[in-house]
């Protein structure tokens, strides 16, 4: 699966989603397995990874 360059907010906002989407499966499915904090943990490693590798824009060039 090929990611689009997006700016840092873009991923920002996709990594919020991304922790409240882990933490919601959690509570729906894995609770009864495993504790909540062990989903919000997941859910933080998820916003981070988004945050720090997600594919920035290409720099523009500068036309001299």
């Amino acid at each position: 699966m090929i990611l689009p360059r997006m700016t840092m907010g873009n991923w920002l906002y996709w990594g919020i989603l991304a922790f409240f989407g882990i933490n919601f499966f959690w509570l729906g499915f894995m609770e009864m397995y495993l504790p909540q904090w062990v989903g919000a943990v997941l859910g933080v490693a998820a916003f981070l990874a988004l945050l720090i590798w997600g594919p920035r824009p290409l720099p523009e060039k500068d036309e001299d």
